[in-house]
């Protein structure tokens, strides 16, 4: 039986479309209109410390959570099963081989590309927000929070949306290498980070590869989390060793 990413998908570039759209309507009406909420996350979670902080955390609890209601409900519509975008068993090898190995690999990986990148520069650039929110923790909750959204929240959604959702359509539309470099582009350039883009592609790449030999979206999704929660981790104890 013809598995995913190799089933031809129900839903097509316009879907994914339309969730690229709807994300960033949401991230412009967050900005406008936010505020109130984050004020009131603030006051039952003061330890979360400045609003720039609870903005952060916030915004990006509530992206993570719509982006998944928005491919849960797209598949749905479309009557088709949530295996579909690769919600579906994988062995235990798999899961250990492409998710601990491989997040172990993607790590590597970002980190040596980014290192030759940062050498061109002649001042290191300057961290994203959620990273130098992470290495200004005063308050042992408040990393907890951001853990939950890098190494949980966040690949799930991700993986759900790049990989399980968008990568498919590519993959039938553009075959195996081309939905791999479109997907991991998107990936990469979804981050808004140009100094960053291309580990994050290269790394957004690996994850595609992990999902095509698994013909799960569970590897790819362990392999984010570890990725995210090492590098978070290795951030912390160089910072407070240093």
């Amino acid at each position: 039986m013809i598995s995913y990413p190799r089933l031809r998908p129900r839903w097509g570039l316009i879907d994914c479309a339309v969730i690229l759209v709807l994300i960033f309507v949401y991230s412009i009406l967050f900005g406008l209109y936010g505020y109130p909420l984050v004020n009131r996350v603030l006051l039952l979670f003061p330890t979360i410390g400045s609003f720039e902080a609870a903005f952060l955390i916030t915004a990006g609890f509530l992206q993570s959570i719509l982006i998944i209601l928005l491919v849960i409900i797209s598949v749905l519509l479309r009557k088709a099963p949530l295996a579909a975008i690769g919600l579906r068993r994988c062995s235990w090898n798999g899961l250990f081989v492409y998710g601990i190995g491989g997040g172990i690999a993607v790590l590597f990986l970002v980190a040596v590309v980014m290192s030759l990148i940062i050498s061109f520069f002649p001042q290191p650039p300057q961290p994203q927000p959620i990273a130098e929110l992470i290495l200004n923790a005063q308050d042992w909750r408040q990393v907890v929070l951001l853990l939950l959204l890098v190494s949980v929240l966040a690949p799930v959604s991700e993986e759900m949306f790049f990989r399980g959702f968008i990568y498919p359509v590519l993959r039938f539309r553009f075959g195996i290498v081309g939905g791999i470099v479109i997907s991991a582009c998107l990936f990469g350039a979804m981050h808004l980070d140009l100094v960053r883009f291309l580990p994050l592609a290269l790394g957004g790449a690996c994850l595609t590869l992990f999902c095509e030999k698994s013909a799960s979206i569970y590897p790819a999704m362990i392999a984010h989390s570890m990725w995210n929660t090492v590098m978070t981790l290795l951030a912390l104890f160089f910072n407070l060793v240093l």
